[in-house]
């Protein structure tokens, strides 16, 4: 797992850059650093560079262009911030954050040392327009397009399709510690590979859920200055469940605004979404689609598990005195996005929400948050379950594909994954380092206890192939619906769907 291996090199790295960036403002500075700055942070980088040692020695790559195309997924939204994996955009001043500066610094010493060249497209199209270019480059692009950072979602069709190169075929070795090695087992399919992620890519983090908290509410309420430590430790010993979240949000709202009616300007102890309900039986280990001793599909979202789970968190979601759902406001700010969330950032933002479960990609708009806050993972069902168990966002995650074509296919391809593989390793070296450094940074103060928590959090991570292909046979999202019966639900279209997963793998068994 790409944060969780090598773990101690990844918080030294971390606190390194702590204790020599402590005066600088989080996110990254509003110009490029200093010649002293950038020597000494260089030379701190070369300290503790080890991933790209581990590369088969640098290839001559003889000059070659590679394409990338991907969707820019914070266009229009104030409160996100991503600008690309691999290559990004500058502000309108022409200054780059910390974090694009590490991009940069991937960018250039692997062009220089492989001998070759990297550019490609932020498309502020819709996921359509973007599949048309990827699918027909010499009506829809000036480019031919190597490889692509999006969202699954979209794409199954061109799993089922054979559009897309079994990453497998490139020559990668995706054991190397830049991969994320929960997805390369959880989302391979009959013992192909079209999707992957790991350090190449930073925002398949930015999509994965999580639990923030308030630190300051939390001390005011459970017994004064440091009571807060007490979720830390539950998390790390493995007891942070559903039940202990739900004893600290039941009784925790309180009437803000003196109209006796609660909405959204009043305080609650969770903030959250409908779309989260699916998100708590993940955590509790469950999948709608699983695969079987063959890595074949197979339906797995009947269980008494996943119905225990869910109903819990439907309970605790219709206590609406304790539970603030941004759902229930979506007719008044707006169903898609940054004003579907307004409601529990503002909340948040404002002191008035004690837990907030969303993406990581909502932190950008807390930048400006008084109170301190710090991240959890998203709770275990309970104590017993091995692990936790956090995945991304079905909409707001990207992962790395390669659309087949010649250029993906015997010498090239081997070329292809040559380069996808540096750019994994140099990427763990220097951007990975920035990105905790981005997340981390409270003002001109770290966060080390957190830094556990991302490391338990992307360690954790797993991949319901439900999401992948859910298009094709029923996104397991809306099964999970606080209106409906989800045993009901599941009982009545079992069938469906598990004809729609055999059509899913007969295309893909056809296309070999």
């Amino acid at each position: 797992m790409k944060k969780y291996l090598a773990l101690s090199l990844a918080l030294l790295t971390v606190l390194l850059c702590f204790a020599a960036c402590g005066d600088k403002e989080e996110g990254g500075s509003s110009a490029a650093p200093s010649e002293a700055e950038s020597t000494a942070s260089e030379a701190s980088a070369a300290e503790s560079t080890t991933y790209q040692d581990m590369l088969e020695p640098a290839t001559d790559l003889g000059g070659r262009e590679f394409y990338i195309m991907q969707r820019w997924f914070g266009y229009d939204k104030e409160s996100i911030d991503f600008q690309g994996e691999v290559i990004w955009q500058d502000s309108d001043d022409g200054t780059m954050s910390n974090l694009n500066l590490a991009k940069r610094k991937v960018l250039d010493q692997v062009q220089e040392r492989y001998n070759c060249k990297v550019t490609g497209e932020m498309s502020t199209e819709t996921a359509g327009d973007i599949r048309e270019k990827i699918i027909r480059p010499d009506v829809m692009s000036t480019h031919d397009i190597d490889f692509c950072f999006e969202t699954y979602y979209y794409y199954y069709s061109f799993v089922t399709g054979g559009l897309l190169t079994d990453l497998n075929t490139l020559g990668i070795d995706f054991s190397k510690p830049w991969w994320d090695q929960n997805g390369v087992e959880d989302l391979s399919v009959a013992g192909k590979l079209y999707y992957a992620l790991g350090d190449i890519n930073t925002y398949d983090n930015d999509g994965t859920v999580v639990m923030l908290f308030n630190k300051d509410l939390y001390d005011e309420k459970f017994g004064g200055e440091g009571a807060h430590k007490e979720l830390y430790e539950l998390a790390e010993s493995g007891n942070w469940t559903f039940e202990e979240l739900t004893k600290r949000v039941t009784n925790f709202g309180t009437e803000e605004t003196g109209d006796n009616v609660r909405d959204e300007f009043d305080s609650y102890g969770l903030l959250t979404e409908d779309a989260n309900l699916y998100i708590h039986v993940v955590a509790a280990g469950q999948k709608a689609i699983d695969k079987d001793a063959n890595d074949a599909l197979q339906f797995s979202f009947e269980n008494e598990r996943v119905y225990d789970s869910f109903n819990a968190a439907v309970e605790l979601y219709n206590n609406t005195n304790d539970v603030l759902n941004t759902s229930r406001y979506e007719e008044k700010y707006g169903g898609s996005g940054s004003g579907f969330y307004v409601p529990i950032i503002n909340a948040f933002k404002e002191g008035r929400g004690l837990f907030f479960m969303g993406a990581l990609i909502h932190l950008p708009g807390l930048r400006d948050m008084e109170d301190d806050f710090g991240i959890l993972p998203v709770p275990k069902y309970d104590a017993n379950q091995d692990r936790y168990y956090h995945t991304m966002g079905i909409h707001t995650a990207s992962v790395l594909f390669v659309p087949i074509s010649p250029k993906a296919t015997g010498e090239q391809g081997k070329q292809m994954g040559v380069l996808l593989d540096a750019l994994g390793a140099y990427s763990k070296d220097y951007l990975t380092p920035e990105y905790y450094e981005k997340q981390l940074k409270r003002g001109d103060a770290s966060d080390p206890d957190s830094a556990k928590m991302l490391d338990v959090i992307f360690g954790s991570r797993t991949f319901d192939l439900g999401a992948v292909f859910a298009a094709a046979v029923g996104n397991p999202i809306d099964w999970c619906s606080i209106n409906g019966n989800l045993q009901t639900q599941i009982q009545a279209n079992k069938d469906i769907v598990e004809m729609d997963i055999e059509d899913v793998m007969a295309d893909i068994l056809e296309n070999e």
